[in-house]
């Protein structure tokens, strides 16, 4: 590179040679017809030609390459409940032996009961990274894992959330998992993407060099051109899983594709191995592209909407004088949003159900449902209790 020094205040057409070229000042910048190229003055011009940078942003307010900007409009996160605040099911832990914890995000094991599981906040958050809620696993046991053994969290993903991906045809693109992750122990962790049938499996890696720390990771996975993948509809897509230790059966090699069911990968870390282990995760994104990009940001009314298409919870009441036994009380139940599916409903009745039998459903829809039941004996008769109303994948 060599430095040229310009004139200051040039008239126009005025000529000025260095290092072996002529300039001519045009008016609003040095021009040659050479091999120099124009050159813009410090304080002004215009460029006209494309800016090509050399890396992707590292700083705040640092210049940014076409392929990060690009990639802003493909950074919508199709993890639902990433930053582990929504729990509608009101558990605040438990033995984590198969379900779902907080809401879009399942675990289980086997054996049943290798890990407790709780949702944390407040003192341990990391905050740094502008996070206050997470989920998190402790050990039960230091379990000796058999060759069919595993233990995970994980997430399925609606097809229509991910059919731009084009997995299983020519065209597929990758994507980029990023997560927040926490543990007592240290080394090369895993999970793995599947399909919905558990006939294709990317494991990958993900590494924690500090104990008791929270580490920043982002994992690109390459989109996978074989395989047989719902590209639409309200069925899986395709599932996120985070091991917390697997058996040979569930193990394969990271890094690649391969037509087979997995959890985790070969030789990774499994908290289930050490009594008392913990691994605590929140912030997690998944998006189309090889870039990481932030955490989305959602108001909570937003936030809670896009768990409820899963996961309800309806309050019912409902309220007659019976004139005899057998009157039928009616109470409907009206969905805060439209649900995937069809849901499977159960109800729990509170202390101020009065004079009622069995409750019943019918009319149910993604939308709406009736509740009813008949009047045990003439007088007041009230239906009065929550409905949970569930269309999980």
């Amino acid at each position: 590179m060599v430095a040229i020094d310009f004139p200051s205040n040039p008239t126009t057409g005025q000529q000025f040679t260095a290092a072996g070229i002529t300039w001519i000042w045009d008016g609003s910048k040095w021009t040659t017809s050479g091999s120099g190229g124009p050159y813009l003055p410090f304080s002004g011009g215009t460029l006209t030609g494309p800016l090509i940078l050399a890396a992707d942003p590292t700083v705040p307010l640092g210049a940014s390459t076409k392929q990060y900007v690009d990639n802003e409009k493909y950074g919508d996160n199709r993890i639902i409940n990433g930053d582990m605040w929504v729990g509608q099911r009101g558990l605040s832990g438990g033995s984590a032996a198969a379900g779902y914890a907080l809401d879009r995000w399942a675990q289980n094991s086997n054996p049943a009961s290798l890990v407790n599981w709780a949702q944390g906040s407040g003192t341990g958050a990391p905050l740094g990274y502008g996070f206050e809620y997470w989920i998190g696993f402790q050990s039960i046991t230091s379990h000796v894992i058999a060759a069919a053994d595993y233990a995970q969290v994980y997430q399925p993903i609606e097809a229509d959330m991910v059919y731009d991906l084009a997995w299983g045809t020519v065209s597929a693109q990758p994507i980029t998992l990023s997560f927040v992750v926490y543990s007592s122990l240290v080394g090369i962790f895993s999970g793995c993407i599947t399909n919905s049938g558990a006939t294709r499996s990317y494991p990958f890696t993900y590494s924690i060099p500090t104990a008791n720390t929270w580490t920043k990771i982002s994992v690109t996975i390459p989109g996978d051109t074989t395989g047989t993948w719902l590209s639409s509809g309200n069925g899986a897509g395709l599932v996120v899983h985070f091991s917390l230790g697997s058996g040979s059966t569930y193990s394969g090699p990271a890094g690649t594709w391969a037509s087979a069911n997995y959890v985790g990968a070969t030789g990774s870390v499994a908290i289930i191995a050490t009594n008392n282990a913990i691994w605590n995760i929140t912030g997690v994104k998944l998006e189309v592209g090889s870039i990481a990009t932030p955490f989305n940001r959602q108001s909570l009314t937003k936030s809670m909407a896009d768990c409820q298409r899963y996961y309800s919870i309806v309050p019912l009441h409902g309220l007659i004088t019976a004139q005899a036994a057998g009157w039928y009380i009616i109470a409907p139940g009206v969905l805060p949003v439209q649900m995937r599916a069809i849901p499977t409903l159960s109800y729990t009745p509170s202390s101020s159900n009065l004079n009622v039998g069995t409750v019943s459903f019918d009319g149910i829809t993604q939308a709406n449902f009736r509740a009813y039941s008949a009047s045990i004996a003439a007088g007041a008769t009230q239906i009065e209790g929550p409905v949970f109303c569930s269309a999980e994948l």
